[in-house]
């Protein structure tokens, strides 16, 4: 049978590409590593640098908070001097013509600071002199002090609704912090499922795709087996075979799909560390072998009345966690803001009692005996004029109190969103996986009707190729549905905030 012009160039096309697929030397020698999605998120918890950075930032948030409460720690001093000097007389009445003094001093303190703003503090101070002088009542003596007093702010700054600012706010920094560590990893759980579910997506297609060239590679052995017995064309058989050369191309481009989502992976499991350059770069050339299965149709559960997943998500997605405590911090930068436009009145009170004597144990008796006391109490107020920093201040603070409240808004606005269209997701994606398992099946039957059709000689070539390719994408169809049902699965998962959960049933 002679061959028309216009299949020339299709038929020469067929016969130039190869009949099977090529695989690169560096796919058949690579080591292959089975790995589960536990596993994967695992390994991602474990690697991701990111997350690993915000670990960080939440443990200096944490030290800083409980660091922060040594402001009201005791503290003790104790300095010591000694003085030695020779001063020349001036005049009869120096004392001597050359006066010889010697100093020992010794100070010390201890504060005691309140969570009220005050601090109450008791000093011991020392003297002892010695001199030539013959106008001093001793050559050598002795002389004590001790201070016991008070400090207690009555209104800027004083209670401890006003002392205790700081180290609330670096408490709720620290508690930030630990909400946004939550929201990274929750986040990289979702990302890593996503990943592990697209390179299952692509294994899968990459499966199709050589399922659809193993039935053509039966359609040209029938084509052949025809021709040789004379009941079919030679046309036919190039049909067949220019059907190979596109289920090669569609191979090729399924594995190129599929390198390029084993990289999306590595990059979120693969992480170089301490490991040597080039051993962390031979990692990459691993293959992935994903282990876990798509989810069975037993699996499929209803995800419930989204009202439901709502009030679950708004108590437990930590963004909202955040916002909630970014609006305690602007509300505890309106009362240290009020405590600003306050005046500072100071009360202040104190007792000290004085001994002197020759020894040193006198002196130190008299002065702990209170023989001698002096007591003194006193009250400073101090108020700027026109306190424009008090006083913007306190305005500057409610604004951005009313801006945390409108972040805290948009961020539950966004997660509504996100959890209807995670409700819908999932709901339509067991719709879809249902539809499209139907679609293959019926696809498959009529693929063999059409088979069995075209062995009695009832159908044509072109047919029987047009349904394995109807039945290709049906089976493509299925199991794009199946791997976008499972992402819908951990999509509602992080929605709700319940993705750690999740992940961590998967694990058992």
């Amino acid at each position: 049978m002679s061959m028309t012009p216009p299949l020339l160039p299709l038929a020469l096309a067929a016969l130039a590409l190869p009949c099977q697929p090529q695989v690169s030397p560096v796919e058949e020698s690579a080591v292959i590593l089975l790995l589960s999605l536990d596993d994967a998120l695992r390994i991602a918890l474990e690697n991701d640098l990111e997350l690993a950075t915000q670990v960080l930032d939440t443990e200096i948030a944490a030290l800083n908070a409980r660091g922060a409460w040594g402001a009201f720690d005791p503290v003790l001093s104790v300095t010591g001097t000694l003085r030695d000097s020779e001063i020349q007389g001036q005049s009869s009445l120096a004392g001597a013509d050359v006066v010889q003094e010697n100093s020992q001093r010794l100070n010390g303190s201890l504060l005691l600071p309140f969570k009220t703003g005050g601090a109450f503090l008791l000093e011991y101070g020392r003297v002892n002199d010695s001199t030539n002088n013959v106008f001093a009542t001793f050559d050598v003596y002795t002389r004590d002090v001790v201070t016991l007093s008070l400090n207690q702010p009555l209104l800027q700054g004083g209670w401890r609704r006003y002392a205790t600012l700081d180290q609330e706010d670096n408490e709720l920094t620290y508690r930030v912090a630990d909400q946004s560590e939550a929201v990274l990893r929750q986040l990289l759980l979702l990302d890593v499922a996503n990943a592990y579910w697209d390179l299952v997506r692509a294994q899968a297609e990459l499966e199709v795709r050589q399922r659809a060239r193993a039935l053509g590679d039966r359609a040209l052995a029938q084509e052949e087996r025809r021709l040789e017995v004379g009941a079919g064309t030679e046309v036919d058989v190039l049909q067949a075979k220019t059907n190979l050369a596109q289920r090669d191309e569609e191979i090729l481009r399924a594995r190129f799909d599929r390198a390029a989502a084993e990289d999306a992976l590595r990059q979120r499991l693969f992480q170089r560390g301490d490991e040597d350059r080039e051993a962390y770069l031979e990692r990459w050339e691993s293959r992935i072998e994903p282990t876990t299965e798509l989810p069975e149709p037993a699996e499929r559960e209803a995800p419930g009345d989204w009202r439901v997943a709502l009030a679950r998500a708004f108590e437990e997605r930590p963004a909202l966690v955040a916002a909630r405590l970014e609006i305690e911090r602007a509300e505890l930068a309106i009362d240290r803001s009020r405590s600003g436009r306050l005046p500072r009145v100071d009360l202040d009170l104190s007792a000290s009692s004085a001994g002197f004597d020759r020894e040193p144990e006198g002196a130190f008796e008299i002065a702990t005996s209170y023989d001698f006391p002096t007591y003194q109490g006193s009250l400073t107020f101090e108020m700027p004029i026109f306190n424009r920093i008090g006083r913007y201040g306190l305005r500057s603070a409610r604004v951005a109190a009313r801006k945390a409240r409108l972040a805290y808004e948009q961020a539950e606005l966004a997660i509504l969103a996100e959890v209807r269209a995670a409700v819908r997701d999932v709901v339509y994606g067991a719709q879809k996986l249902a539809a499209a398992e139907a679609s293959r099946a019926l696809a498959e039957r009529q693929l063999a009707a059409e088979e069995s059709r075209r062995e009695n000689g009832l159908s044509t070539t072109f047919q029987v190729l047009e349904f394995q390719q109807t039945l290709a994408e049906a089976l493509s169809t299925e199991k794009m549905a199946a791997v976008d049902y499972a992402k819908a699965l951990a999509g509602l998962a992080h929605a709700k905030g319940e993705i750690d959960d999740w992940a961590a049933a998967r694990a058992r």
